[in-house]
């Protein structure tokens, strides 16, 4: 009696769906509940910085790399990141008396989520990107990330003390490919070509206007 055996397919191991999700929500919760909890106890302009919406986003890119799963996947883990962080932070506010239940479905409460959502699989797709060598794709993604810090920097200009700290993030994002010259040649024009991009785009949400 012979046994088939299925082909084997060599490449990159995907992560499993379900750890990866599991994965998603509790960095969701500890993003949701961390900036609650530094905004409470932290010194302006560090306080600024735990609530900054760039960060957030930043957070769904760095999550997706480490995860190292397809563009699919990264999205949905940005996704589940961003809006489980909605609700642990809703959470987290009703545990301190802070917000009433009401809060979790409140009509900004939505906009948070309907926001993290849009920005969760887009910078989860960026976090897969970086990836992806010296790439075009890698720049893109890396761009993206110091483009929505440095936007949020601009946007924040008149508070010089937030402005700084989001801005030297950005410079932190870009310092990881320093050592990579071709991906740096490419990078640093898209972080020009998306700042403003991104900036528009914070208007557009009703931030900063």
């Amino acid at each position: 009696m012979s046994i088939s055996q299925a082909p084997v397919r060599v490449g990159h191991a995907r992560p499993a769906a379900r750890p990866l999700l599991l994965v998603a929500a509790g960095a969701g919760v500890a993003l949701g509940v961390g900036d609650l909890l530094l905004q409470l106890t932290l010194p302006y302009p560090w306080a600024d910085l735990a609530n900054s919406s760039a960060v957030w986003a930043v957070v769904a890119l760095l999550l997706a790399r480490f995860l190292g799963a397809d563009e699919a996947r990264s999205a949905t883990a940005g996704v589940v990141a961003l809006v489980v962080a909605v609700e642990a932070y809703y959470v987290a506010a009703i545990a301190l008396d802070m917000a009433g239940v009401a809060s979790l479905v409140a009509p900004t409460t939505i906009a948070w989520i309907v926001m993290g959502v849009i920005a969760g699989a887009g910078f989860g797709v960026a976090g897969a990107w970086t990836r992806r060598g010296d790439s075009w794709h890698a720049a893109a993604g890396y761009a993206l990330g110091a483009a929505v810090l440095l936007a949020e920097a601009w946007q924040r200009f008149g508070q010089g003390g937030t402005a700084l700290l989001t801005a030297g993030l950005a410079a932190a994002l870009l310092a990881t490919v320093v050592r990579r010259p071709v991906l740096l040649r490419r990078t640093l024009p898209l972080v020009l070509a998306l700042t403003p991009v991104c900036f528009v785009s914070f208007r557009l949400a009703g931030f900063g206007v």
